[in-house]
């Protein structure tokens, strides 16, 4: 499933992009099944337990930006979450062990409109004693450098886990401007409809 230098790689940078391991007839399903979930937003005016919602989202103009748990209105995507090509590959990177899964989101970054989804790391969402925690992202399209790729800073997950929080209020977010973060390392994760992204949940992405 994975090389040994993707191994390496994962350990040394806290990322890596892995193609291929989502075949077209899986791909036909995730999309046909996402564009339900997204026509079902002309049916809500406000974030509900499924959708975050666009500033400009109206019923006649569906903006989505987020589809959270869709796994729970769709079942292709709790498929997906026991996907052997996805779970052979963090088992690789944790020497055999079993995976859980935890949640599961679509970021949407559809064309012409989008908030931006601001640094941060996971660890601050979800913060464990175990360091064996990831995320894995599904390309559903080819990912470009033209159409908002997730970027990580190569080595962050290795370093300290920073202040998500503003006034003392969480949100969710780094402030860039933090000393140390070295966002003018971060690389894009690029790669074909089908590729799948995997970063440790302390990564600065």
């Amino acid at each position: 499933m994975l090389s040994d230098e993707q191994v390496q790689r994962y350990h040394r940078d806290g990322y890596i992009v892995v193609p291929g391991i989502i075949d077209a007839s899986w791909l036909a399903r995730l999309r046909a099944a996402t564009e339900r979930i997204v026509a079902g937003a002309a049916m809500v005016e406000r974030h509900d337990a499924l959708y975050d919602l666009e500033p400009g989202h109206s019923r006649a103009r569906p903006q989505v930006r987020r589809i959270k748990n869709p796994e729970r209105v769709e079942p292709v995507f709790a498929e997906l979450a026991r996907h052997q090509g996805i779970a052979g590959c963090l088992q690789q990177l944790w020497d055999g062990r079993g995976v859980r899964f935890d949640i599961s989101k679509l970021n949407m970054k559809s064309a012409g409109f989008g908030s931006p989804v601001e640094w941060h790391q996971d660890w601050a969402f979800y913060p464990h004693t175990n360091d064996d925690l990831a995320a894995v992202g599904v390309m559903l399209d080819d990912i470009t450098p033209d159409n908002g790729p997730m970027q990580v800073v190569p080595g962050s997950h290795r370093g300290p886990v920073f202040d998500h929080h503003v006034d003392g209020y969480f949100c969710g977010a780094i402030d860039a401007l933090t000393p140390g973060l070295g966002l003018e390392k971060a690389r894009p994760c690029l790669g074909t409809a089908g590729a799948i992204t995997i970063h440790h949940a302390r990564a600065i992405h």
